[in-house]
């Protein structure tokens, strides 16, 4: 029966993409005239990549960690399947990954280029199938105008001629505008993204009803800062990453709003999410890494200091953010909101199964516990060790597009190495088996249960059906104890904290339990695979 479904829903996905229209380049567009503007600033003091970084446009870029020798390209060059010819859709199931081209399509590369040049005429209309990735495309031409503007030396893009480079990106502001990602059962990051990409082409040209349309982008960002952010700060995507992603589309909507209102309402609130968000990634980062929780598909839009060799470091995102307030402490203005301990009933587990997992030693100084509820992670940490447990609800109001079967599934890093470490993400679409297997319970430090889940399909892969929220009872500097669902079988799992040592105890009565007796300190953390960034797959 579950094949059939699958089959009757891979015959309507077909159907409504081919009956879709062609997609519109527009061929007309308006006039657009340069305003004075004072982002410029920032983006050519802090857009100082390093020489090692620079690259050549025409000459070994990397997409996803792989090499090609061209910017304008239409092939996953994974697999080698070839977009060109087809009827466009989001994606090609266990056959190739659209997110390549979309990669090459974002021209991110210029923020680092200093030779090669890339010819517009040669795109592929695969690079215009996304309008999150026209968006993402239109920032890096207005960041490349600035560098022209400014006599920095860059790659070349219609011969970096400044009138020709307007009106492209006039352009890509009609595409945008015209295809708006705004409807669904999901409206997260890239409706984020595009208003964005708008409000920063507002702040830095003038045009017919310009101020107009800033109102009205402005309000629509407005509103989607209460749709997308909790009360907290953190994002609704449920993934670490995400949050990185879009905590740098804030930082861009800041610089835009400012050029048009400077007394915005909208600017206090778009600071008390930044500076949350910082707080939020630098207790997830170890190692100079950003743990991934949940998906993390190497999105960037401040390019110039991701290094695609070390795709997981994000200390230059902490910098950036400081830099954007030099006056301010963020770590003491944040640390009393995330500083705050839990408790309720105790829960009485008798008659229950208990196992009683291989002790970890952690701890060699004193610590500080963090409570970030809104997203659902509880983390002990000093400057060098950390200790966390994934316990919240599941991204995107309950959908879980890109969260993980993660409840209850702890990280460890101590004496400089992973104890215990999330896995990744290693791809979407493109091998649905995979996804499925980082997604998954087995591929996680959580409760180690005898339990199948029933199989997933295709067209599931951004979603989460067979597991619930985690509910926590008790968490202080010492203890936790909390529980979710899984498969419908509820599971408790309890922490202890004593003397530098984290005991870890399971309990159900409804569900078979395992033991661990080791948590991957052999193997770097890793459970079973690892992946350092998209498509990147030990």
């Amino acid at each position: 029966m579950s094949n059939l479904i699958t089959f009757i829903k891979k015959v309507k996905y077909f159907i409504y993409y081919l009956l879709q229209p062609q997609i519109e380049i527009p061929a007309s567009f308006r006039l657009l005239s340069r305003r004075d503007s004072d982002f410029q600033k920032f983006i050519i003091r802090e857009f100082t990549p390093s020489s090692q970084d620079l690259v050549d446009l025409n000459d070994n870029l990397k997409i996803f960690g792989k090499y090609s020798d061209k910017y304008e390209i239409s092939v996953d060059i994974f697999s080698n399947f070839d977009f060109s010819n087809k009827k466009l859709k989001p994606a090609f199931f266990n056959k190739a990954d659209v997110k390549v081209p979309y990669e090459a399509s974002r021209l991110q590369y210029l923020q680092k280029a200093n030779a090669g040049s890339i010819d517009v005429n040669k795109f592929p209309l695969i690079y215009w199938n996304s309008p999150m990735d026209v968006a993402i495309r239109n920032i890096n031409l207005i960041f490349q105008l600035t560098f022209i503007e400014n006599s920095q030396k860059s790659g070349e893009i219609l011969g970096n001629n400044i009138d020709l480079l307007t009106s492209y990106i006039s352009q890509h502001y009609e595409f945008i505008t015209n295809n708006l990602e705004n409807k669904g059962n999901v409206v997260g990051n890239h409706y984020l993204i595009e208003l964005t990409s708008l409000l920063l082409t507002i702040a830095t040209f003038k045009f017919d009803n310009d101020i107009e349309e800033f109102q009205y982008y402005q309000n629509e960002l407005l509103s989607q800062l209460s749709n997308q952010f909790y009360e907290d700060g953190t994002n609704f995507e449920g993934s670490s990453h995400y949050s990185a992603f879009v905590t740098e589309a804030l930082i861009i909507c800041k610089l835009a709003i400012q050029e048009i209102d400077i007394n915005s309402d909208l600017i206090p609130k778009i600071d008390g999410i930044i500076k949350s968000n910082r707080f939020f990634l630098l207790k997830l980062i170890n190692n100079d890494e950003l743990s991934q929780i949940g998906d993390n598909d190497s999105g960037r839009l401040f390019y110039f200091k991701f290094d695609e060799d070390f795709p997981l470091k994000m200390t230059w995102l902490i910098d950036l953010i400081g830099s954007l307030y030099p006056d301010s402490v963020i770590e003491e203005e944040e640390d009393e909101k995330f500083n705050y301990e839990i408790s309720s009933i105790p829960t009485s587990f008798e008659g229950f199964q208990k196992v009683t997992h291989k002790s970890i030693k952690v701890f060699t100084k004193d610590y500080k516990c963090y409570s970030f509820k809104d997203f659902g992670i509880y983390i002990w940490r000093n400057d060098q060790e950390y200790f966390s447990i994934r316990c919240g609800p599941i991204g995107q109001n309950g959908i879980g597009g890109h969260s993980h079967y993660d409840q209850l599934s702890i990280e460890c890093f101590s004496d400089n190495k992973w104890i215990a470490r999330d896995p990744g993400t290693g791809t979407y679409t493109d091998d649905i088996k995979i996804r499925n297997r980082f997604r998954s319970l087995e591929y996680h430090w959580g409760p180690k249960l005898k339990i199948k889940f029933p199989k997933e399909n295709e067209f599931d892969c951004f979603k989460l059906n067979y597991m619930s929220d985690g509910e926590v009872l008790h968490f202080d500097k010492n203890k936790f104890l909390g529980f979710a669902e899984f498969n419908g079988k509820k599971v408790y799992r309890s922490i202890s904290i004593m003397d530098g040592e984290v005991s870890i105890e399971d309990f159900s009565n409804e569900v078979e339990l395992k033991e661990y007796t080791s948590w991957g300190e052999e193997n770097g953390g890793v459970k079973v695979q690892f992946s350092n960034g998209y498509k990147r797959i030990s």
